[in-house]
This record gives structure tokens, sequence and C-alpha cells, in this order.
């Protein structure tokens, strides 16, 4: 063998070990990317669960607070109407053409009280009425849209019969009843 051959095939080994090793380092780096891609692609599929979960999370919450919102809003509007018809109400009490005797029979009820020296009063408007049913026991004005306030002789106890007050226990007790008169027809309504 002469010398070229020796370096001709020295040289066809070493291309042919060269071409093995890129081989390997082509299905190495084909195989790593691979990988990176995988590991990416995974990664992005969690980077965008993660994203549509908050999104939803974040959807929901607005959601809420948006319903939260309207119900105050709705809340407050019942409110106020619920205070209006609270207002008519005492209006209307104040107007009673029945006035007269309703006076009569709540001074009646509540006889013992000013009888016995106790002390009536009422709003100026009813004065002349409450002054001729309780006669000498008449003591004078309050401020009030009707009614009466009855004081004990002692002057440790008063009776507040005032419309207000009468309104507001009344009130008190069956707001829940009027604000369901008022606001189921709503609801069934389309």
């Amino acid at each position: 063998m002469t010398l070229d051959t020796v370096i001709q095939a020295i040289q066809a080994k070493g291309k042919a070990e060269v071409d093995t090793i890129l081989a390997e380092a082509q299905a190495e780096r084909e195989r790593s990317l691979a990988e990176v891609r995988a590991e990416s692609d995974k990664a992005l599929a969690d980077a965008e669960l993660r994203a549509r979960e908050t999104a939803e999370r974040k959807r929901v919450q607005d959601l809420a607070r948006a319903e939260l919102e309207a119900r105050k809003l709705v809340l407050a509007a019942q409110k106020e109407e619920l205070d209006e018809v609270y207002r008519r109400a005492l209006e209307r009490l104040g107007s009673l053409k029945e006035n007269p005797e309703f006076l009569r029979l709540l001074l009646k009820a509540n006889e013992s009280e000013w009888r016995s020296g106790g002390k009536v009063y009422s709003n100026p408007r009813d004065e002349g009425v409450v002054q001729g049913l309780v006669g000498k026991a008449y003591a004078g004005h309050v401020d009030a849209t009707g009614g009466l306030v009855i004081e004990s002789a002692d002057g440790c106890r008063r009776v507040d019969l005032r419309y207000e007050s009468i309104l507001r226990d009344v009130w008190n007790d069956s707001v829940r009843e009027v604000a369901e008169i008022l606001w189921a027809s709503r609801k069934s309504k389309p």
C-alpha cells in the first residue's frame, strides 16, 4: 500500500467518523429540539390554561360585583319608594276626615292616663277638638301631624300617640309585607 492510499484510507475513515459524529449530533440536536418544543408546548398550554382560569375567575368576580352593584341600586330605589309610601301615608293620616273621632277613641282608650290630673297635648290644628274633649287637661301643642301626647299626673310617663309614632310602629311591624305588596306585582309582569 502506498502512502497515498493509506492517507486516503485514513481520510475516508476520518470522513466516515465525521459523518457518523455529525449524524449523531444532528439526531441529538433534533431530539433536544423536540424535547424543548414539547416542554415549550406544555409550558404554553399550562400558561394558556392558567390565563383562561384567571380570565374566568375575573369574569365571575366582575359579574358578581356588577350584580351586587345592581342589587344596591335596586335596593336604594326600593327604599326611596318605601320612604315615599311612608311619607304619603303620614300625610294622609294628617288629613283624615275622621280625625276628631279617632282623637276621641285615643282619649277614651287612654282615659286613665289623663283623667286623674294628666296632661294632653295635640298639634295646633286639633287644639279645639282636643280641648273640647279634655277640658282643663289640655296642656298645649306638640310638633305632630296629628294624634296626641298624654303625660301622667306625676310627669314620669308619656304616652306618645302621635300619628308619626303610631305609623312608625305599624310600619316597622309590616314594612316587609308592604314591600312584598309593592314589588310582587312587578315580579309577575313580563
